[in-house]
């Protein structure tokens, strides 16, 4: 069995997958993936504002008409009274304070649509490239906010085409077939859907190689390029058929109808990042995977180091005992037999948060006792002292 299970984790596919979720689990991509989450829930706002601004502008200056339908109809459910009339003024007085309504979210989204690109931007060449410092590098305040909205507006014109498409597809099918005069072709619903479904994955692939392009700057294999894409594009497509069926089962669900569609929103944001950057990682890792599993296999050797099941304080040690084996293999016999192999530490190595932790406890711990210790010598001594100075006067007192 073990055998078995040491031949899939040796597996090319299946080492390079597992380097990906370490990566992505050693660099915080649970946390880079909620955050985007936020600030793409953030982002929402001013293109809900947007959006409705649209409106206003088609009903009050290109479809006026349209507008007197609309208070047609609000009448038509409420009757003549006042309630109707109060919410037809409502509607009227909204949808015509759509100027000020586009400069607001235009602001709005200039704030919310960089930040999210930035620290989508950020979370990506984390687990893009090789360091973890690297993905922090900054240019000027200007022209990082210009780049940063000129992806936003990339991103949101992918993510309009793509529910463009997905609308056609499912809500507009039948329509599309009957306006075409198709009913009678044989496998037409099939056919239909397939196309659906495939401009849905080349919408998806367009989203994941323009974000693959412009967000991280360190050049990649091609082939680890255009197979992380695919692989992004195949699954947002699932996910996407997946939702509208979800969606569609909450829709009869009145109990369901109210925070159903919230919470699948959200949670399919959050999917949505994760896979982003778990792709990322999976391109990240494309040149090092190997290394790195090579280097595992020869510390699982016999007399190799292995570090499997280490608790945290006995990593100090292990690391110790590889530089000084690197520091060994550096010598020649003669300067191993003269020399004690005294290695120099590293001053690119940073002390564990665990241990420093411990180590701030513990000087805080020495502090205070040492504080409190002294606190109560002085006081000892200042109340002896005032003894004395009492007695005195006493005594002095007391003389006729």
């Amino acid at each position: 069995m073990k055998t078995i299970l040491d031949r899939v984790v040796n597996n090319s596919v299946v080492a390079h997958i597992l380097a990906a979720l370490d990566r992505y689990n050693k660099r915080l991509g649970p946390q880079f993936a909620a955050a985007a989450t936020y600030f793409t829930i953030l982002s929402l706002v001013p293109i809900l504002m947007l959006s409705f601004a649209a409106l206003g502008l088609t009903l009050t200056v290109l479809r006026p008409e349209l507008l007197d339908q609309i208070q047609d109809a609000v009448v038509g459910q409420l009757g003549d009274g006042d309630l109707a009339q109060k919410i037809t003024t409502v509607i009227e007085n909204a949808l015509n304070n759509w100027r000020g309504i586009v400069g607001f979210a235009l602001l709005t989204a200039t704030y919310s649509g960089s930040n999210w690109v930035g620290n989508l931007k950020r979370a990506v060449r984390v687990m893009w490239y090789d360091k973890f410092s690297d993905a922090s590098e900054k240019k000027n305040f200007f022209l990082e906010l210009a780049i940063n909205l000129a992806i936003f507006l990339g991103v949101l014109l992918c993510v309009i085409l793509g529910v463009g498409v997905a609308q056609v597809g499912n809500a507009f099918s039948r329509q599309v077939v009957e306006f075409l005069g198709w009913e009678d072709v044989p496998g037409i619903g099939f056919l239909w859907g397939a196309l659906t479904v495939g401009l849905t994955f080349l919408v998806s692939w367009i989203l994941f190689a323009f974000l693959f392009t412009v967000l991280p700057q360190k050049r990649v294999r091609l082939k680890a390029w255009l197979i992380g894409t695919l692989i992004g594009a195949f699954v947002v497509t699932i996910i996407q058929s997946l939702a509208g069926r979800i969606m569609r089962l909450f829709s009869n669900n009145p109990a369901a109808q109210v925070f159903g569609p919230t919470i699948i929103v959200m949670l399919l944001f959050n999917i949505l990042a994760t896979l982003i950057l778990m792709t990322a990682a999976w391109v990240g890792t494309d040149g090092t995977w190997r290394a790195e599993r090579t280097a595992k296999l020869a510390d699982k050797q016999p007399g190799g180091l292995d570090d499997s099941g280490l608790d945290p304080d006995e990593e100090l040690e292990l690391v110790g005992r590889r530089a000084s084996r690197r520091w060994a293999a550096a010598k020649s016999l003669d300067d191993l037999r003269r020399a004690d192999a005294v290695v120099e530490p590293s001053t690119t190595r940073y002390v564990r948060e665990d241990v420093a932790a411990r180590t701030v406890g513990a000087g805080l711990t020495v502090g205070y006792s040492m504080g409190a210790a002294t606190g109560l010598g002085l006081g000892a001594l200042l109340t002896a002292a005032i003894g004395v100075v009492a007695r005195a006067l006493r005594k002095n007192n007391a003389r006729p």
